[in-house]
């Protein structure tokens, strides 16, 4: 009889046993289980757009309220 390895088989963990693990964790084992690094997304043309029409209307905005001070005050 010939004997050969079998290689494990990768078993998904469902939703109740993913659960039931983090719920048993101490809390810094649970920190550093949730903790993972995401990476910085690539924004496209429209994305970029719209960032920087809210950078113009916050400058905007900052000058009109420091004007507005300015003439309180004065």
């Amino acid at each position: 009889m010939l004997m050969t390895k079998t290689q494990p088989t990768a078993t998904s963990i469902e939703s109740s046993d993913q659960t039931w693990v983090l719920s048993s964790l101490e809390h810094d084992q649970l920190v550093k289980a949730k903790k993972h690094p995401i990476p910085r997304r690539h924004l496209k043309g429209p994305e970029l757009v719209v960032l920087w029409a809210l950078r113009l209307y916050l400058l905007f905005m900052m000058a009109v309220v420091t004007y507005q001070v300015w003439i309180a005050a004065h």
